[in-house]
Order: structure tokens, then sequence, then C-alpha cells
């Protein structure tokens, strides 16, 4: 897979804590790679309909991002657009 999305995982809830208690909003930690040969190439990420700012970066045939972004509280999706490498998508909970 060209586009692997390592976290959060889909149907997750965060930020994991005990006891839970309802969150108005968090830092969230996300982390993906990407693997495509015959660069140079160009990769974006977001949460929901919106870039993460500065969410791009050009490689050479893989890259690693992990960063932290502070979501409101609800349910997002994190998405991870390679072009024509590939991309993912993975829906998750802030509560």
């Amino acid at each position: 897979m060209a586009v692997n999305i390592v976290y959060p995982i889909s149907g997750e809830t965060y930020p994991k804590r005990d006891p839970m208690s309802p969150a108005v909003s968090g830092y969230f930690t996300s982390s993906f790679g990407v693997t495509c040969g015959g660069g140079p190439r160009s990769v974006k990420w977001g949460f929901d309909s919106s870039s993460v700012p500065l969410g791009k970066a050009s490689f050479y045939d893989e890259i690693s991002v992990q960063f932290t972004h502070k979501l409101p509280s609800g349910t997002h999706v994190f998405w991870v657009d390679a072009g024509g490498c590939g991309k993912s998508r993975v829906r998750f909970r802030i509560a």
C-alpha cells in the first residue's frame, strides 16, 4: 500500500484517559507514511475538509510524517493524498 495511516486508528475515540470525561478539544498526534518510487512526488494531509496549515511536502521515493494538531471534540476524518501514489482516510472521534 502506497499510503499507510499509522495513527489515528479508524473508529477509535481519543484521547485515551481514565476516567473518560468529555473533552472540549484536544491535542492529537497523527502519523503516516508514503512509499512511491520514481520521485520526486508530493503529498498533502488534513482533517475533515481542510488541509493542516503547512500540511504538504515534497519527497523522493518515501516519506514518514508525525505531527500534533489541536482538534475540537466530535467526529473527524484524517486524510492523506499522495496524488497518483494513492490516498487514505480514517474516521475517529475526539471525546
